[in-house]
Parts: structure tokens; C-alpha cells; sequence
């Protein structure tokens, strides 16, 4: 078989698989799976001997370039299937240049969320920053009180508070419901608990939601 062949079926190969991962995004979180499609690289070497690195962690179908992505679900388009409590293990510490999070730490319990904010700070560099993004409590509890009669309002408070999507309710999928809701102020009193330094809250820049959503930025 010619090269120009040989070309096509590879080509073939990679639209499909890239499909494949696109369906399987869309059961696994469809309000996020509108992002595309995505090609996922297999990264080599010992995850502990790389430097420099950004890290794009619970990143479900959102498999971002010139980040590791990683993610403890095998369905997850991820490069590396790992736990939030595995990282200080495989990464070096002071070896991450950046962390981000969106709509993932919410999955943690308390004192998970402590634990990995302890171990966030352990990998990052001097300087590196944690990223997160998630829905505020606070803001998803004034959007359901200003709710009262309209149900599709109601249940987009409910959905920033629970993680579900309404597919899931139609086809009576079971879902992983957050562990833990964080308001912009507590979330700061944790990090600097953590011995984070400058922290800051902003508008977030994934989901357009402004109205449920926040955006909190840590140096180390």
C-alpha cells in the first residue's frame, strides 16, 4: 500500500477515535461536551522528572492544549487517569507552573479539598498559580430564592448546586452529585489557610455563567 493510502486510513483512524471520545464526552457532562471534539496524545516519561508543567485536573471532556490533563474517570478525555490525592506523588514539588480547575473541586468533601490544597501548594513553583472555577453557593442560593414559580430558573439553581444535567434527569441517568458548595470568601479563607499568598475573585471564563459562577486565582 502507497503512502497516500496508508495516510488516509490514519486520518480515518483519528476522526474516528476522535468521535468516539466526542460521544463519550457528551454522556459523561453534555453542557460541556459543546467545546468539540478532541484528539488526545499519550504523553511518555515518568510524570515525576517533568518540569514546567500545567496541570488541567477533573478535566472531563475538556481536554485543553499545553496542559496535562488529567482525570480520575477512564471515560474522561484525559492523558493521565489519576486522583486528586495521587498528584503530590507524581509530580516533583515546585514543578507545576499552573493548576487549573473548572468545576471540580466542588467534587471534594472539606477536608479533601484541604488536603489537596495542601498538596497544590507543595507541586507549585514559587510564583505558580491555582486556578479554579466552580459555581458559588451563594450565588445559586439568591438565584433559587428569586425563583418562585419559574421552574426552568429553579432547576438552573438546583443544577449549579447538585452538578446535574437536565439529560441525565430525561434518560434517568444516574449522576455524582458536588460534595461540598464554596462561596468566593470561604474559598480565599482556605487558601490562605493554605499558605497561599495573593488570592483574587474574578468573573469566570469557561461556561458563561457569570450569574452562578466565580473565578479564583492563588499565588503560591
Amino acid at each position: 500500500m502507497t503512502a497516500g493510502p496508508l495516510k488516509q486510513l490514519a486520518t480515518l483512524a483519528a476522526r474516528i477515535s476522535r468521535r468516539t471520545r466526542y460521544e463519550i464526552a457528551k454522556r459523561i457532562m453534555p453542557s460541556t461536551a459543546v467545546l468539540g471534539p478532541k484528539v488526545v496524545p499519550r504523553l511518555s516519561g515518568p510524570l515525576v522528572q517533568r518540569r514546567e508543567v500545567k496541570l488541567n485536573l477533573g478535566c472531563g471532556p475538556m481536554h485543553l492544549d499545553d496542559y496535562i490533563n488529567i482525570d480520575a474517570d477512564p471515560r474522561a478525555c484525559a492523558d493521565f487517569y489519576l486522583t486528586f490525592d495521587e498528584l503530590r506523588d507524581a509530580f516533583a514539588q515546585d514543578s507545576v507552573g499552573e493548576i487549573l480547575m473548572v468545576h471540580s473541586l466542588s467534587y471534594l468533601n472539606l477536608w479533601q479539598a484541604r488536603d489537596f490544597f495542601r498538596d497544590a501548594h507543595h507541586l507549585l513553583q514559587p510564583g505558580g498559580r491555582l486556578v479554579i472555577e466552580l459555581p458559588s453557593i451563594e450565588k445559586c442560593a439568591q438565584h433559587l430564592l428569586e425563583s418562585s414559580g419559574d421552574p426552568s430558573r429553579y432547576l438552573e439553581a438546583v443544577r449549579g448546586i447538585y452538578a446535574f444535567d437536565l439529560s441525565e434527569i430525561s434518560n434517568k441517568v444516574r449522576f455524582t452529585p458536588y460534595s461540598f458548595g464554596w462561596s468566593a470568601w470561604h474559598l480565599e479563607h482556605e487558601l490562605r489557610d493554605a499558605r497561599f499568598g495573593d488570592v483574587t475573585v474574578t468573573e469566570p471564563h469557561y461556561h458563561g455563567q457569570s450569574w452562578r459562577d466565580i473565578r479564583v486565582e492563588a499565588i503560591k
